[in-house]
């Protein structure tokens, strides 16, 4: 008898012992999400300009309220005000970077009519040091990048309870570590750090999410865990609005964690990997909790009913361990693998992105964040339900086109396009790219063999970061710097192409079992190629 089999029969798919523990593990993943886009507010973009020579740091953003009675430059000589006004009450005119005369300035005054204290006051990330904000952030997703690998590896050898609650920890210390960081860079680092615990919390919770429950509610499961990682984000930018200091809006978030510390105590091991290190008696313990729990009762030593199959092939001899070459040998697989390694940093720089810059179209950017996260409800269920009805290649290239063709019309319409349309663009392509993103992590592994099903994800996941690092630096960086058609062009077109890409080059996995091998692929897409000639001679008849 199998694992799966036992398990099931006797606690049933989804009963109360499963609800309360998946409930627990999805908790964390808001505080991820959280971490993940907080530098969005820590850094937002606010008014500043040049400080004049002997202001104060503390004076009025506003010139007109300084009481002078002559403009300006950087040596304090006189500068031509834009236009005069009765004295005392002179309006001169500074831009960001320059004094009246062109002069650049080292020093700013910020506005703090809407938000006390920002990351980017503190450590004077203006003008040409836009770059150190791109990279703060990029920082986050090395750090993801480094914990992919890392926690995926640890998680199989140590057990998932362990690397959970280690990433736990190392989320916790890196989180006070950013809120009373007194320099840029130790910042950059301690983010680094709750971006490599962002893995070892939010794929263990969908790992442990997925082996509680049955086959019937797997698919399920994962949408729940992408339901709480959008509520995250939705509770971030309410929590942006209240706290506008950056060092206390980085306590908020971090202070909830510490009450996750308790699932040492409350969250028992996977009984699944315990059965898998053939460690049955700890298994056996857990199961037994969950049996109460359930109101069912296990048949003693159980572990005896189950199969031991050995690393074999169906037909008892060793498969072949296969490496990461192997993506690229074959036609077919190399067809997919090239493709879908570049639906993956797409859909991601565009997701990340739109994330980062919910106001790039336009609005508010508080009101569009917290909006931007709640459309992202809707879109995960739309998806949960559509998927095996209308299948997946259908999902991705509509929702790349959907995303795609927003941010190129919003370009179309020019700066005169209204607030009201700008947000609705804005909402849609989130939306849609939010779909999409759920879409390919179903999608993905039906294209790869089992042999190299893992290699071939790992390798997605890991280009997927290289996606959100762009991500950091065109949407905090370069669309600051050069306006916002720098980010809205590319990540449209790129979007567009990833549609075509989607529904030319790859076949649909809708209904259809699980390739086992790189023959099985090869065949199928021999078999695509006839289907497709198949026409064409007929014509010719």
């Amino acid at each position: 008898m199998k694992f799966d089999d036992f398990l099931f029969a006797y606690l049933g798919e989804i009963g109360k012992y499963q609800k309360i523990q998946f409930f627990l593990v999805c908790l964390p993943t808001m505080i991820v999400s959280m971490h993940a886009l907080s530098w969005t507010f820590a850094a937002v973009d606010l008014p500043y300009r040049c400080r004049l020579p002997n202001e104060s740091l503390s004076s009025s953003y506003l010139t007109r309220q300084l009481n002078i009675t002559k403009c300006v430059d950087a040596s304090g000589k006189t500068a031509k005000p834009v236009y005069d006004s009765p004295s005392p009450d002179l309006t001169c005119y500074y831009d960001r970077c320059h004094y009246g005369n062109g002069e650049k300035c080292s020093e700013h005054i910020f506005d703090h009519s809407k938000v006390e204290y920002t990351a980017v006051e503190r450590w004077e990330i203006t003008c040409d040091r836009g770059w150190i904000k791109a990279t703060i952030q990029a920082a986050y997703y090395v750090g993801q990048m480094a914990g992919s690998t890392i926690f995926g590896l640890l998680g199989d050898r140590i057990g998932r309870k362990k690397v959970f609650f280690l990433a736990i920890l190392i989320q916790i210390v890196c989180a006070y570590v950013i809120a009373v960081a007194p320099f840029w860079w130790i910042y950059a680092i301690a983010r680094a750090g709750t971006g490599f615990s962002h893995p070892g919390i939010f794929v263990i919770a969908v790992v442990i999410g997925t082996e509680l429950v049955g086959p019937k509610y797997r698919r399920l499961s994962s949408v729940i865990t992408g339901l709480f990682f959008s509520l995250g984000q939705v509770l971030l930018g309410v929590e942006a609005i209240f706290f506008t200091d950056y060092r206390l809006l980085h306590v908020v978030i971090a202070t909830p964690a510490l009450l996750f510390l308790s699932y040492w105590w409350i969250v028992p091991e996977s009984a699944r990997w315990l059965v898998s290190q053939k460690r049955f008696k700890e298994a056996d313990d857990v199961l037994q909790k969950a049996a109460k729990t359930n109101k069912v009762t296990l048949p003693e030593n159980w572990w005896e009913q189950l199969d031991d199959s050995g690393e074999t092939g169906s037909s008892g001899e060793p498969v072949r361990r296969l490496n990461s070459f192997d993506l690229f040998k074959t036609p077919e697989l190399r067809k997919r693998t090239l493709v879908v390694f570049f639906l993956w940093p797409v859909v991601s720089m565009v997701y990340y992105g739109m994330a980062m810059k919910a106001n790039v179209l336009g609005g508010d950017i508080y009101i569009n964040f917290i909006f931007a996260a709640i459309i992202e409800i809707p879109a995960l269920f739309i998806v949960y339900f559509l998927i095996d009805r209308i299948g997946r290649r259908f999902i991705l290239s509509g929702g790349l086109f959907i995303a795609g063709g927003c941010l190129i019309l919003n370009w179309a319409m020019g700066e005169n396009v209204s607030t009201f349309i700008a947000i609705v663009q804005m909402l849609v392509t989130k939306g849609a790219i939010t779909g999409v993103y759920a879409a390919l992590y179903t999608y993905s592994p039906e294209l790869f063999p089992t042999v190299i099903r893992n290699t071939a994800m790992g390798y997605c996941s890991t280009i997927a970061r290289i996606g959100a690092i762009t991500a950091s630096y065109v949407s905090m960086w370069i669309a600051e710097q050069f306006g916002k058609v720098f980010m809205i062009i590319p990540f449209g077109t790129l979007a567009v192409v990833a549609a075509l890409c989607t529904i030319i080059l790859l076949p649909e996995t809708m209904g259809k079992p699980l390739p086992e091998t790189i023959r099985e692929i090869e065949e199928i897409g021999t078999l695509q190629d006839e289907r497709e000639m198949q026409p064409l001679s007929k014509d010719a008849e």
